[in-house]
């Protein structure tokens, strides 16, 4: 028959806390993995689908709509401005867009140009200077 250690009160809160920190790290490993997002959504998308259905289409509609505002409401709005003409998504990308096409047309432009007058400066360099017409 084997005795067991007698434990002094010191030693025995400390295997105590030694246990508890143990069961806290399990209890958290499980916590973490029961309601990390991904197990959250996949449990909600279970038992609520047709909710989810509804919100999803929802959110469709209305995306649409503020991608592709009506032609009519914005008219009565905003009449005779640039942004009239362009609303939603189309609206904010044309900016930039045409900023940028400008910018490409204009440095296309400005290197042909500058091409063009390279190769004619040396010409015009062994020709004789225009004279004054007295």
């Amino acid at each position: 028959m084997s005795i067991a250690p007698v434990l002094t009160p010191k030693q025995q809160a400390l295997r105590d806390l030694e246990i508890a920190r143990a069961d806290l790290a399990r209890s958290t490993v499980l916590l973490t993995d029961e309601w990390s997002p991904k197990a959250v959504i996949s449990r909600s998308l279970e038992k609520y689908r047709g909710l989810w259905i509804g919100g999803a289409a929802l959110a469709g509609l209305a995306a649409m709509k503020w991608l592709m505002p009506s032609a009519a409401g914005e008219k009565s709005t905003r009449r005779g401005s640039d942004e009239s003409r362009s609303g939603g998504l189309a609206g904010l990308l044309k900016l930039p867009l045409l900023f940028f096409g400008k910018k490409a047309v204009m440095n296309y432009g400005l290197n042909l140009v500058q091409s063009v007058l390279q190769r004619h400066a040396p010409e015009s360099a062994n020709e004789s200077p225009p004279r004054a017409v007295s």
